[in-house]
């Protein structure tokens, strides 16, 4: 059986969604009889046993006639079944779709974008789901009650990176970086986005109205710079910078640091939070969406709408005996953790779609669905505009 993958998301970043599919992806082509073929539109690692196909960069303009050209190589390919990393779609080839959150529809995001409604277009145009966590099932089938055959598969960890590391690897980053002389706390991505769901600025709100002075604060990847503002409120003796890091280098940085500081108002997983407990790095974060289905009792919860509670979640991981026990329960949760539960979800997925594609009411769905699509592609060209 071939399986086709749009590795779109590696040309449009290397956060989480990359990293699932750079773990997810090897083992896929390791199957027994799963042949793995993967649109490269830039930016894709060289992943074992997996064939790379050169692809034109993704665009939110014209995307029906993106839809024609994946549609062209899965006939070429005489492909069985297709799926997309971040919501493209083929004219007819089955397919299904891994559901990673339903942040835009849930955090008032401009859903008239085109971006949006192509991923409206993949939820409609696949004919399974595979949701990577419980709390992301549940959103998607309240946004889409119609759906059938929604499962669940939740992602894992790189065990060969992610694990504490020798005190001397530790030292060594940490006087790489400038970090060698004070506990510092360690953010992960974005600090600044759309109604700031992410809501990165509660610990360095919190810090600068307590005057909070005991860490310096590591932001790792997101916005390459901290806001001015927030550096300029910071007590005199603390330091904040931002950096990106390799894995090596991530893995590194969690294992020395106090505390992931991680108060995300929604998650449709919590990969940041995984991988710091799998350092042994205690973690500070909310119950929020998916991360309770993450974390257990592992971690200091707050509600993440508190400067004061954060101020006291800081304050707990200023005690060795705290810290030592969230490490402990960090490592246990982490270990329930692997890979092999979404690549079996997956393969299943593939399977099932590949032999729902063979039957009569899936062509006719299909011979409507092109019909539609290319009477888009040709709107599309008539009606655009292009801009100054």
């Amino acid at each position: 059986m071939k399986l086709l993958v749009d590795g779109v998301f590696f040309q449009l970043a290397g956060s989480g969604i990359a990293r699932v599919w750079q773990s997810v992806l090897p083992a896929l082509a390791a199957i027994e009889g799963l042949d793995v073929l993967v649109l490269d539109r830039g930016g894709m690692p060289v992943l074992e046993g997996v064939t790379r196909i050169p692809f034109p960069t993704y665009k939110d303009l014209y995307t029906a006639d993106d839809s024609e050209l994946i549609q062209r190589i899965c006939d070429f390919y005489t492909v069985d079944v297709f799926t997309s990393t971040y919501y493209t779609t083929p004219l007819s080839t089955p397919m299904f779709l891994v559901v990673y959150d339903m942040i835009p529809e849930l955090f008032e995001f401009d859903l008239a974008h085109r971006h949006w409604q192509e991923k409206a277009v993949a939820i409609a145009y696949a004919r399974r789901h595979i949701a990577i966590s419980q709390s992301t099932r549940k959103d998607l089938l309240a946004c889409y009650p119609t759906l059938d055959h929604v499962s669940v598969a939740h992602p894992g960890f790189d065990r060969a990176v992610f694990h504490p590391v020798g005190e001397e690897r530790v030292a060594a980053f940490r006087q790489r970086i400038g970090f060698d002389q004070r506990p510092y706390l360690v953010t992960v991505g974005s600090r600044e986005q759309h109604l700031n769901y992410k809501n990165g600025a509660l610990l360095f709100d919190t810090v600068a109205t307590f005057g909070i002075d005991a860490f310096d604060i590591l932001c790792i990847g997101g916005e390459p710079t901290i806001a001015p503002q927030k550096l300029a409120a910071l007590p005199p003796a603390v330091k904040a910078t931002q950096i990106s890091l390799t894995d090596d280098d991530l893995a590194a940085a969690l294992s020395g640091a106090t505390g992931l500081i991680y108060p995300s108002l929604y998650e449709g997983f919590g990969l940041p939070v995984l991988e710091a407990m799998a350092c042994g790095c205690p973690v500070v974060t909310t119950a929020r969406g998916s991360l309770p289905e993450v974390t257990g009792d592992a971690c200091v919860i707050i509600d993440g709408v508190s400067r004061p509670e954060m101020a006291a979640a800081l304050a707990k991981l200023t005690s060795a005996a705290v810290r030592d026990g969230l490490r402990r329960a960090g490592l246990e949760q982490a270990a329930l953790f692997d890979w092999s539960a979404l690549v079996s979800a997956v393969a299943d997925a593939a399977r099932e779609t590949a032999k729902l594609g063979q039957e009569a009411d899936y062509q006719a769905f299909a011979e409507t669905w092109q019909s539609l699509r290319r009477l888009q592609a040709a709107v599309d060209v008539n009606t655009w505009v292009p801009t100054t």
